[in-house]
């Protein structure tokens, strides 16, 4: 791995960086770091894979967190050897006697050894197994292991806790091939200044995902996050369409309590946003998940980020399809819905004062053209003997049809309406009437 080196130290250097983001029963609670400006992380979505150059580069600059492992999981891996250092470190000297030692010692008599290690933060570790050093059968391979997935290993690796729950700053990337195989390597900086870099792969293993994948969130997305939605209310919309999986709108989605209980949210469900927790389930990764307060019963629950921790995750890895995710859900700011339904009652009032106008407006002009009595009836929707075709049309409206016969008895016209309801005039004035009782006046 030394030789890798010289190819990686022309990566630029940019400023330390870091943020606050509170641990819910994942780390102890420390001091906040210092926090310096950013770079804008001018996007809606964690690192995607599959991007190409440009796109990696446009991250230079931004900060990275690797999520804590929950305390209560027994997670593997416990070290990495994917994450090296720019300058070797020493990390073991040892003094290597030539011959039998005499009493008065000289320079010829023995040899100082110094071991040095790039690896990150070394720490030694003996007869630990290639999924507990945080690497797969073919990684090992490809950075000069001869490794399988049983054999014990030995060696200086760089301790889990010394990259999770720890903030860098993308300083530089490149793609790295070896053997054949392509790694992108990730220049960071930590908040100590120090300089390492990070081997990242596409994880292509379902099944071992514990060490395929490299569960990291970009700091300036989770402070979009934090800026758009705590401290405000909404509505539980709908699940975004492209969202895995299939969830019906009546059952809604799963949700915890932060007490850990299964909770049904059910579309249209208004809550308030109170915090922007890592929070762990006691299986896996603390990872970024938004504590709300549900208006209607007080409730708390939380939901995560997002289906499983990424960039450079397995694709399909996924839990239940009815599971609440951040990333998969529309929200929909209180004020919006509150207004939006104001609208629309102010709608209905206009809509039913123009309505009682129009009816105002139609009734005097019944009165000046049929008189009191006809008007009355033509308002309650009622016909009689006797009316016109015009007052007929004007109580019941326009027929689904006419039939008309003309004779040397003059015009038969047959209006029907409906199944079984009809109006029949003899030379334009209302001679008979079919059904529809309740319409009939004699």
């Amino acid at each position: 791995m030394k030789r890798l080196l010289p190819t990686l130290l022309g990566l630029c250097c940019i400023a330390d960086a870091s943020a606050q983001l509170k641990v819910q029963s994942v780390l102890p609670h420390g001091a906040a770091p210092e926090k310096t400006a950013p770079a804008v992380y001018d996007s809606t979505a964690n690192i995607r894979t599959g991007g190409d150059a440009a796109y990696y580069e446009s991250l230079v600059g931004q900060r990275i967190l690797f999520y804590p492992r929950d305390i209560h999981a027994d997670l593997r891996p416990v070290a990495y050897f994917n994450f090296l250092a720019e300058t070797p470190a020493v990390v073991r000297i040892d003094t290597v006697w030539l011959r039998k030692p005499r009493r008065k010692v000289r320079p010829e008599d023995f040899r100082i050894d110094t071991l040095y290690s790039d690896t990150y933060r070394p720490r030694f570790y003996k007869d630990e197994t290639t999924a507990a050093c945080g690497c797969t059968t073919m990684e090992s391979h490809v950075l000069g292991r001869d490794l399988f997935p049983t054999a014990p290993e030995t060696g200086w690796f760089t301790p889990a806790e010394a990259i999770e729950g720890k903030t860098f700053e993308i300083t530089g990337l490149k793609t790295h091939r070896i053997q054949g195989e392509a790694f992108r390597v990730f220049r960071l900086r930590s908040k100590e200044g120090e300089t390492l870099y990070w081997y990242a792969h596409a994880g292509k293993d379902k099944t071992n995902l514990r060490d395929e994948y490299y569960p990291v969130v970009v700091e300036g997305l989770i402070e979009k996050y934090r800026a758009a939605y705590v401290g405000r209310e909404f509505f539980l919309t709908k699940r975004k369409p492209e969202a895995p999986g299939y969830v019906s709108g009546y059952f809604g989605l799963q949700a915890k309590t932060m007490q850990g209980e299964e909770n049904r949210l059910n579309f249209g469900t208004e809550l308030k946003c109170l915090d922007l927790r890592l929070i762990g389930d006691g299986t896996g990764y603390a990872v970024p998940a938004f504590v709300f307060e549900r208006k209607e019963d007080s409730v708390r629950i939380y939901i995560p980020l997002c289906r499983y921790p990424t960039p450079f995750g397995v694709e399909g890895y996924t839990l239940g399809s009815d599971r609440a995710f951040m990333e998969e859900l529309i929200f929909t700011p209180s004020e919006e819905v509150y207004a939006q339904r104001a609208e629309e009652a102010r709608k209905r009032a206009e809509a039913r004062l123009q309505q009682e106008k129009e009816q105002k407006e139609r009734k005097a002009a019944l009165y000046r053209k049929y008189g009191k009595a006809t008007a009355e009836l033509i308002l309650e929707g009622k016909v009689r003997i006797g009316m016109t075709r015009e007052m007929c049309r004007e109580a019941w409206g326009s027929p689904e049809d006419v039939n008309t016969m003309s004779g040397s008895w003059g015009v038969h016209e047959q209006w029907v309406y409906g199944t079984n309801s009809y109006l029949y005039f003899e030379n334009g004035t209302l001679a008979s009437i079919q059904n529809r009782p309740a319409h009939v006046q004699f």
